[in-house]
């Protein structure tokens, strides 16, 4: 699991920073040498598709994308149960459709040896993207089901949980640790 999320983290990261640093550059050209580089339109396309992906399985795993949840949170026992497995089972669907149309259209591109115009990059490098994105939707998705089954998904604590994950926690003896003895 620690892996996983790793890995995630770490593809949006990049990700971001690619793009980031090929637009700088991109912009420093056109004022410096008045002249724009070809490829940074390419690959910041490229890889805004592969941030979106990961970005919205990162969003599936902390429980951020927005939705009706009125109904949800409101509802109590099987007709809450029934309404989280029905949300749920629409959203793996859709995923799904993503796995296996991503993956077709990743494995034709690499069969065809289809590559990016400007730099030649194989193009089913960006676009295994998709299908990835729609693997890890479908893992985090049932996931999420399961917490939800099994806690409080109720505003407060959504709100709680995402706090959590977002600040880092330091341990009390790491901190008196350091500073044991007062001031001096």
């Amino acid at each position: 699991m620690r892996a996983i999320r790793f890995f995630e983290d770490w593809v949006i990261i990049a990700s971001f920073m690619a793009i980031v640093l090929v637009t700088f550059v991109n912009v420093l050209s056109r004022y410096i040498f008045k002249a724009s580089l070809a490829f940074s339109e390419e690959i910041t396309i490229n890889l805004l598709v592969v941030l979106t992906m990961m970005g919205a399985v990162v969003g599936i795993r902390l429980g951020a994308h927005l939705g009706f949840t009125y109904l949800v949170e409101n509802a109590k026992g099987r007709t809450r149960r029934v309404l989280l497995i029905t949300g749920t089972t629409l959203i793996v669907l859709f995923l799904a459709v993503l796995l296996i149309w991503g993956g077709e259209m990743t494995i034709a591109q690499g069969l065809r040896g289809r590559a990016t115009p400007s730099l030649g990059i194989p193009q089913w490098l960006f676009t295994l993207s998709i299908p990835l994105a729609g693997l890890l939707g479908i893992f985090r998705s049932i996931q999420a089901l399961r917490t939800a089954l099994h806690e409080d998904t109720s505003a407060e604590a959504v709100m709680e949980r995402l706090a959590s994950e977002a600040a880092p926690t330091i341990d009390a003896d790491e901190f008196s640790s350091e500073f044991e003895g007062g001031r001096k």
